[in-house]
């Protein structure tokens, strides 16, 4: 995102730009919250961020400004810088070892504070950074007045940093004096109702900085004597850079010019907010030193230390690692496409045998509810099974009968005979037939007993304990004059199970009869012995 709002911070006020930070940094709005007037601020700490964050909110908004990503500079009192020195270690392992030195010469617990570090120009063997800790309360405090505003906090830095960026943006855009040569050191002078800052920078970097107190401020023979002491410990840190001149975040002020006199090196004061924000008064424009320096930096991408988002240790990639992620990607892809095609298997199995299970359970409800109509149906079979169609047994009997006319039934008597109580068939006969017979002679009734005999062709019998008994002459009678009695039990019989054809010669009745064209007597009626009944 180009868009920030850039927000310096002390205790006796706030002073925010707003603009872009792509490719070189452009302001569009300033913002002056002071601790004076009928709105004071008030100092930021835990209890008071949420209120500060939401006034914060209600000012941007009343100066127009749009919400953005925030960048916050805090002082230099705020912040502990350590110098450190260490022999080369792989980037991976240097903010580790950054961490432990810097923490092993602190009184702070490591809990209890955030930690970020800027590498400083070193020679061949060692290194060198500059390792800079901010109480983690005082960054809890920002971010969460931040998160009060409704804004995203993108970098907390100290101060002499941010002026750093905005001095060498000011000497890009040639705002004021460039020193002679690139490489010389310079030093840059902040200053507010709170105190000020001394910071020597050289390259972009900074090498030394230290905080001016309040008190020294109120005394010009104090504040040069204070700038001397720092240029004095710098000058014996680093002898081989010293200090080429001196600038001053001011406007409409003569410190530089005094100050001049007194140091005996160039002294340049500079506007932070140069060729913008013409409605920030004069007096105010050289607080916004840290603001428009943050903004400058982020830009220029330039600012080396952000609490926000501090260096951390980087592990090492194994190249090995690599390989086996992919080979571990492909097998967890290969064993999820065979888990999916599985599960669609079991899930068609499944849907099948809730299928199977439906159609089971319903022909078992099926079978349930016609139980009894199969019962009274297996019944009917097993009565039907035990019916004796007589029609049809008339009609064998007829042709049974000898042509010559022989014999003559005198009566018939059938009888249906119970099942038995165990309910097995046994076919030893299902009805019980009873003949009695008139005969011209024995053998001829013998002949009709043959004729039932051998229709008992089929392994199931039709005709069971068939037996002829002689009874003798029928009083009476004269020319059928053999009595006998034929009594068999009867099996029952499909109807395509009755195969023969009888085919009658019908008898002409002109007062005599004839049989096969030979004449008869005239016929007698003889009482018969028993009525022919049918059951």
């Amino acid at each position: 995102m180009s868009n920030f709002i850039a927000i310096d911070l002390d205790a006796q006020g706030l002073y925010a730009v707003a603009g872009g930070a792509r490719g070189s940094a452009k302001i569009t709005h300033a913002l002056v919250w002071t601790a004076d007037g009928d709105d004071p601020l008030p100092a930021l700490t835990a209890e008071t961020a949420k209120a500060v964050g939401e006034k914060l909110r209600d000012r941007l908004k009343a100066a127009n400004v749009p919400p953005a990503p925030v960048l916050v500079a805090v002082g230099r009192d705020r912040v502990i810088l350590k110098e450190l020195k260490y022999p080369p270690v792989p980037p991976t392992e240097e903010p580790a070892l950054v961490r432990f030195q810097a923490m092993k010469e602190m009184s702070e617990s490591p809990e209890e504070v955030v930690l970020d570090y800027a590498p400083l120009a070193s020679a061949p063997g060692e290194r060198r950074s500059m390792a800079v800790v901010l109480r983690k309360d005082q960054y809890n405090a920002i971010q969460a007045m931040c998160q009060a505003a409704g804004l995203k906090l993108a970098g907390v830095t100290p101060r002499p940093y941010a002026t750093a960026a905005g001095l060498t943006r000011a000497f890009a855009a040639e705002t004021t004096p460039a020193p002679a040569d690139k490489g010389d050191a310079v030093g840059a002078l902040t200053f507010g109702p709170a105190g000020g800052e001394f910071a020597v920078i050289r390259r972009g970097e900074v090498s030394f900085t230290l905080a001016i107190p309040a008190p020294v401020l109120a005394s010009e023979t104090m504040l040069v004597a204070q700038i001397r002491r720092n240029l004095a410990v710098y000058a014996g840190q680093y002898p081989a850079h010293p200090v080429q001149a001196i600038y001053v975040a001011e406007v409409g002020g003569d410190r530089a010019e005094r100050l001049k006199t007194a140091l005996g090196v160039p002294v340049h004061a500079y506007d932070p907010l140069a060729g913008a924000a013409p409605d920030i008064a004069e007096p105010l424009r050289g607080r916004f030193a840290g603001a428009a320096g943050l903004l400058a930096g982020r830009a220029a991408d330039s600012l080396p230390i952000n609490f926000a988002s501090p260096r951390q240790p980087v592990v090492a990639k194994d190249p090995a690692r690599r390989t086996l992620a992919l080979v571990g990607l492909i097998a967890l892809l290969l064993l999820l496409a065979g888990g999916a095609a599985g599960w669609a298997v079991v899930s068609k199995a499944n849907a099948g045998v809730r299928n199977l299970t439906a159609k089971r359970d319903q022909l078992k409800n099926d079978l349930t509810a016609g139980t009894p109509d199969a019962t009274r149906l297996k019944a009917i079979e097993a009565w039907q099974k035990r019916e004796i169609v007589w029609l049809d047994e008339l009609y064998d009997l007829a042709d049974r009968m000898p042509q010559d006319d022989s014999v003559r039934v005198a009566s018939l008597t059938a009888t249906q005979l119970p099942p038995p109580k165990d309910g097995k068939d046994k076919g030893d006969g299902h009805a019980k037939l009873d003949l009695k017979l008139a005969a011209t002679s024995n053998s001829a009734a013998s002949n009709l007993m043959s004729a039932f005999v051998k229709d008992n062709t089929v392994p199931n019998k039709y005709f069971v304990g068939a037996n002829l008994t002689l009874t003798g002459p029928i009083p009476g009678a004269t020319r059928h004059k053999d009595g006998a009695n034929l009594v068999a039990r009867v099996n029952h019989r499909e109807p395509p199970e009755y195969g023969r054809e009888y085919r009658f010669t019908p008898l002409k009745r002109s007062g005599s009869g004839t049989t096969g064209g030979t004449p008869l007597p005239p016929a007698k009626v003889e009482p018969a012995p028993a009525t022919t009944e049918k059951k």
